[in-house]
């Protein structure tokens, strides 16, 4: 799963580089290192690496800070709703339903931390779910993505 994430951030790493540099933004080669980096800290990390290349634009000219605003966004937008789904669709199923919900309740019960480690600590529980529940006790395969598809 982590080379997963590392093929998407990689994407988005590139991406950024890209824009930034069509942009004439200084520095895009750094930025976009840290838009990588930043990129494994689910929702945090893709506003903490926005803000170092907003402000050296804003430096450059205030018009410039905009574009680089919408550029993170749209790169955003196209890792979270095109590449993730496409690298990430053989691993864990989660249903959004599940998901919306863990986030929801982590929120209430713990805040903004629950928010952040909703996602995870449900792929946890629904791994634990499947693996012990499933195959130990009903002695049961959970259900492959090919099984459904025939």
């Amino acid at each position: 799963m982590a080379d997963r994430k590392f093929t998407a951030m990689t994407l988005v790493g590139t991406l950024t580089w890209l824009g930034l540099k069509l942009l004439v933004v200084p520095l895009a080669l750094p930025l976009s290192l840290l838009v990588m980096l930043l990129g494994f800290i689910p929702n945090l990390g893709p506003i903490l690496a926005a803000l170092p290349a907003v402000l050296i634009a804003l430096s450059v000219r205030p018009m410039l800070a905009l574009y680089v605003v919408m550029l993170y966004t749209v790169v955003q937008m196209l890792e979270g709703y095109v590449t993730t789904p496409m690298i990430q669709q053989r691993s864990i199923q989660m249903p959004p339903a599940l998901l919306i919900t863990a986030i929801v309740a982590a929120g209430l019960l713990s805040g903004f931390l629950g928010i952040l480690l909703a996602t995870p600590m449900t792929a946890v529980l629904l791994v634990f779910v499947q693996r012990f529940y499933f195959e130990d006790v009903l002695g049961d395969e959970p259900e492959s993505r090919e099984s459904r598809k025939e």
